[in-house]
């Protein structure tokens, strides 16, 4: 097995990231880690020393983005089963072994675990985190045990697939957001079973603040259309922020034209602040901290927002002149 690992700087984070895979109950001797370094500013190279027991490969590109970074991962890995996951990820010491069992059977190609938030250091990180895997926040995007959930996507962060199968569709896009679960969706129409494998945890210390969250979701918001264009990968529950944004500002000017049914037009609104409320309160109980309290609002206010502008952005954008659109450059910043 081969574990591929893209970085961008982030030293200590990937120094935890490689204790954690020595304390693997998975053989040593079976796999192999790939650290792929992305052009980082940081020398690396000094983390890599100290790890016990592993079989460390360092590879480096200049800076191209994470998909790129997993693909050179690709190219050297030797295993035939690869892992995915990211520097800021610190993996369950089972995380291995139970990503390889679910992969014994060979209708099973592709396997993505469950992505962690309880123990992450940083609020906003684990408010974030928590609504991407909660049915009311982000309709079970990370998380797909719900009765009401997207269809589900193995995240680049907790993934597994046939080396084989990863070479058939090309490995990764060099896109800014949604490469992973991009790839898994070329992986899935090879025609091989994707499973969603709790046993397999990940941790993630996302350390992102309230501008980062609402960037990210904007960004995030325009690739589903992409995504939709492109591949056909919607869902109804996909449109469903770009249909609060529409809501928000229909009922503003219509509560401004017609000022006596402001009230009428103002219940979508009141449900959805009742929503919050729900949100708020089941960030405080799952994750034991009353600052969930004001945290949580104010990401799901982010992810909702941003997302929606970003759609409707990118759903505009797609209906414009085809030499209006040939201007825009891509984006290849980098977050692994």
């Amino acid at each position: 097995m081969s574990v591929i690992v893209p970085v961008h700087n982030r030293s200590l984070q990937l120094r935890a990231l490689l204790a954690a895979l020595s304390r693997q109950s998975f053989p040593h001797d079976t796999f192999e880690v790939l650290v792929c370094d992305d052009g980082s500013s940081e020398d690396l190279t000094r983390v890599l020393s100290p790890a016990d027991g592993l079989q460390l490969v360092y590879l480096r590109q200049r800076q191209c983005g994470p998909g790129e970074a997993r693909n050179l991962g690709l190219r050297h890995a030797r295993g035939e089963i690869v892992a995915f996951t990211d520097s800021d990820c610190v993996p369950d010491e089972h995380w291995l072994r139970s990503l390889s069992e679910a992969l014994e059977s060979q209708a099973v190609g592709l396997v993505g675990g469950r992505i962690d938030y309880r123990g992450g250091q940083f609020l906003w990180g684990r408010c974030l985190n928590f609504l991407m895997s909660s049915t009311l926040g982000a309709a079970g995007a990370r998380d797909p045990r719900g009765r009401i959930h997207m269809k589900f996507f193995p995240r680049a962060g907790n993934l597994a697939v046939r080396r084989s199968l990863a070479e058939a569709v090309d490995g990764f896009s060099g896109a800014r957001y949604g490469e992973d679960i991009e790839f898994s969706d070329r992986v899935h129409k090879l025609g091989v079973e994707v499973r969603f494998v709790p046993e397999a945890v990940v941790l993630h210390n996302e350390q992102r603040g309230i501008c980062q969250i609402l960037r990210e979701a904007f960004q995030k918001g325009r690739t589903r259309v992409r995504l939709a264009r492109l591949r056909r990968m919607h869902e109804p529950l996909h449109a469903m922020p770009a249909g609060f944004v529409i809501y928000s500002f229909a009922s503003l000017g219509l509560g401004l034209l017609w000022p006596a049914h402001a009230a009428w037009f103002s219940i979508p609104g009141v449900l959805y602040a009742l929503l919050i409320g729900i949100l708020a309160v089941q960030g405080v109980w799952v994750l034991r901290d009353l600052r969930a309290a004001l945290v949580v609002p104010l990401c799901a206010l982010a992810i909702h927002f941003g997302y929606g502008i970003g759609y409707l952005t990118e759903w505009m954008w797609s209906r414009a002149p085809t030499s209006v659109r040939s201007t825009e450059q891509p984006q290849t910043a980098h977050d692994s």
